[in-house]
């Protein structure tokens, strides 16, 4: 399902999405929130076609899958949104008759109503989504920086953005993650982009 709003002045693609799980005749039910951004996916594929040339070794590959344009920007479900992405994260709820559903869709109607809602509303404008990325450093996992990044030039502009990765030193960070440093730092902001 997407979600559109008049007041939403970004272009981010917000869906919402229905995990089910069957287990034991009864299934397992999350809702989660999905955003998705060309901008980002763009970014996204070049930095992925920089990485798998960079290294010939297959544990530098990212898969095909991690390549294509609908890439999303962001995956987390109502239950992280529910407790602000601390633990202990809200079940899932168990749905194996209809009062169970009833009540999985009176949950997520609450949950549109109330801080899940005010959540998703906070992506409505660039300088809000940017405060929502500094305020949950969890956020976008292995391609936050990549993201966090491509928010930050859109809301401050390329200067802001490469003054902010030029001082991150990544050594001794895991290779996907340092290596997103590395490829924004070098192609995007340094000679690599000069010579592009």
């Amino acid at each position: 399902m997407l979600v559109a709003s008049e007041n939403n002045l970004t272009d981010f693609a917000i869906e919402l999405d229905c995990y089910t799980d069957r287990r034991y005749d009864a299934y397992e039910c999350q809702l989660s929130v999905v955003i998705k951004w060309k901008k980002f996916a763009r970014d996204w594929k070049d930095f992925s076609t920089w990485y798998e040339v960079k290294g010939s070794s297959p544990t530098l590959s990212i898969s095909r899958s991690s390549r294509k344009p609908s890439h999303e920007f962001l995956r987390t479900g109502f239950d992280g949104i529910d407790r602000d992405f601390r633990p202990p994260v809200r079940h899932a709820l168990w749905v194996a008759n209809e009062q169970e559903l009833d009540d999985f869709i009176d949950q997520s109607i609450a949950d549109l109503d109330g801080k899940v809602g005010a959540w998703i509303e906070r992506w409505f404008s660039w300088a809000s989504a940017l405060k929502m990325m500094d305020d949950n450093e969890q956020l976008c996992g292995a391609w936050r920086n990549t993201a966090y990044f491509c928010l930050l030039e859109q809301v401050h502009g390329r200067e802001a953005a490469c003054t902010w990765i030029s001082g991150i030193d990544a050594n001794g960070w895991p290779k996907l993650l340092a290596a997103q440093v590395e490829y924004l730092q070098s192609q995007v902001c340094g000679m690599g982009a000069i010579q592009a």
